[in-house]
């Protein structure tokens, strides 16, 4: 029987096994997956699909697929489908050592492209069809729609376009997530595209659920694993001063009356140790109350929204420590009040921020 996660009977009547959902997957395929960071990666899906290209190979076949994702995605994904020669063209973003070496050996082809273009050239059909998305929820709903996970990424777009969908239930992803996602479900391609209508940090624009063909699910496995971590580096010397000088800044500005004196104005940050070691250093500020876009939730943001400093954040994909991973789950009530995910486009579209912080 399904786990009480799948709450709609005709989802519930697809329940199968990882080994059996790949077999709706077949050489040459474009296969589009979740994840964003290490967040919301499929966990069982992925090992079969490499035994089954293991297996091909065994028999002298050629499988290989070309593999989308919203960013880059756990190591274990990248690694297991690289060892056994099962990616022929990857995009648009991966930080693993075993594909980057066959990239650079010419051995796999790779697109590289800026991660908001994504979904916007998938969409109009620049890579062909897709024809599997494997999708990581948390839950799905009595009307069927499904509750996303860790990540939102480019996940609406894969269900939107894909031919065939099998999607993964994580039930180890707190239910109390529910609730902390906005799909916007507004967009369209150009010469129709509008502005996409936020103007806050928190303002909900869209529902909490993906919506999805149901005749297109062809598969849902149900998991319990947790994301993997992301490892975080503590704030060094150089870090700090990098966070220092971002605090003169804002003092000279809301000094010279360009900046409100509590809240600034909406910052945005990136992703790596400096951009995490600055959003520390914000605790040390008089500032409470900030509002923060960025692409992802790492564990300084969890400590700056706990004590006040931050008082919401919009983002796609939580990367987390093992701590952060503990302090979220423990606290996802909390949370959930304080955090949105959003779909990749809209999470960190162009807007006026007061600073953008990175490592790259």
């Amino acid at each position: 029987m399904p786990s009480g996660r799948i709450r709609n009977a005709a989802f519930g009547s697809k329940v199968m096994s990882a080994d059996d959902a790949v077999k709706y997957i077949q050489p040459d395929d474009t296969v589009a997956i979740s994840g964003f960071a290490s967040a919301g990666t499929p966990k069982v899906i992925i090992p079969a699909l490499a035994e089954k290209i293991r297996g091909a190979r065994a028999t002298g076949s050629n499988f290989t697929i070309n593999l989308l994702t919203g960013a880059s995605v756990s190591t274990e994904t990248e690694r297991l489908l690289t060892e056994v020669d099962g990616i022929a063209l990857r995009m648009p973003y991966q930080s693993e050592s075993t594909a980057r070496k066959r990239i650079n050996d010419g051995r796999m082809d790779y697109v590289d492209i800026h991660l908001s273009h994504v979904a916007q050239q998938v969409w109009v059909g620049y890579y062909g069809t897709v024809d599997v998305a494997v999708v990581e929820v948390s839950g799905i709903t009595e009307s069927g729609e499904l509750i996303p996970s860790a990540s939102v990424g480019n996940n609406k777009t894969w269900l939107d376009v894909a031919k065939k969908v099998i999607l993964e239930v994580n039930s180890w992803v707190p239910e109390a997530v529910e609730g902390m996602h906005d799909v916007y479900y507004g967009t369209a391609l150009p010469p129709n595209r509008k502005p996409i209508p936020l103007t806050r940090v928190q303002d909900r624009i869209g529902q909490p659920t993906f919506r999805v063909d149901p005749d297109k699910v062809v598969a849902v496995v149900e998991t319990n694993q947790r994301d993997s971590a992301s490892p975080v580096t503590p704030p060094d010397a150089v870090s700090e001063a990098i966070a220092g000088h971002v605090l003169d800044f804002f003092d000279y500005e809301v000094r010279n009356g360009r900046l409100p004196a509590d809240t600034l104005l909406p910052l945005q940050a990136g992703i790596g140790n400096v951009a995490n070691a600055v959003l520390g250093g914000l605790d040390r500020g008089p500032y409470k109350g900030l509002t923060c876009y960025s692409e992802v939730i790492q564990d300084s943001m969890l400590r700056l929204i706990k004590d006040g400093t931050v008082a919401h954040a919009s983002s796609t994909a939580l990367a987390l420590s093992e701590a952060g991973i503990e302090e979220l789950t423990a606290n996802v009530d909390f949370y959930r009040n304080h955090i949105t995910l959003r779909p990749r486009r809209s999470a960190t579209i162009p807007r006026s921020s007061v600073v953008w912080a990175s490592s790259r």
